[in-house]
C-alpha cells in the first residue's frame, strides 16, 4: 500500500498493529463480565498507545468516566491486561484475565444518622 504524504513522495508503510482482534465468543464473555461487575466496556479499534498500535483493545470504564480502569488486548499466544496504574499482566485466556481483575468497589455509606426514628 502506498502512503502519499507530499506530492510525488511516499512515506514508509506503518508497522502492522500489535495483537489480534478478539473472537465474538470472547467479546460476549467480556461484555457479560463487565455488565455483572458494573463496568462499561468500550471496544477500541486501531488503538494507539505511545509508539505502538493495537488492532483491538477492550477498555473498562466506571460509569461515564472518560478514564479507563484497565485495558485488555490479545495476541496469538496470550491475553494481556494493563491496569491504569501498574504493570502489564499476561494470561493464557480471556477467562483467566477476567478472574484476575478486581471487582469494582461498592460505595458503603457508614455516616448516615437518622434525624428521626419511625414511631411504632
Amino acid at each position: 500500500m502506498c502512503d502519499v504524504t507530499k506530492r510525488g513522495m511516499t512515506a514508509a508503510p506503518a508497522a502492522p498493529p500489535r495483537g489480534l482482534a478478539f473472537a465474538i465468543a470472547e467479546l460476549v464473555v467480556i461484555r457479560s463480565w463487565a455488565v455483572s461487575h458494573d463496568f462499561r466496556m468500550v471496544v477500541r479499534l486501531d488503538h494507539g498507545a505511545g509508539d505502538e498500535d493495537y488492532e483491538e483493545v477492550i477498555a473498562f470504564h466506571v460509569g461515564t468516566s472518560p478514564l479507563c480502569r484497565s485495558i485488555m488486548w490479545r495476541d496469538t499466544e496470550a491475553v494481556f491486561v494493563q491496569p491504569l496504574v501498574g504493570p502489564v499482566q499476561r494470561y493464557d485466556s480471556v477467562a483467566a484475565a477476567l478472574e484476575s481483575l478486581p471487582p469494582r468497589q461498592r460505595v458503603i455509606l457508614t455516616d448516615i444518622t437518622a434525624t428521626t426514628w419511625p414511631a411504632d
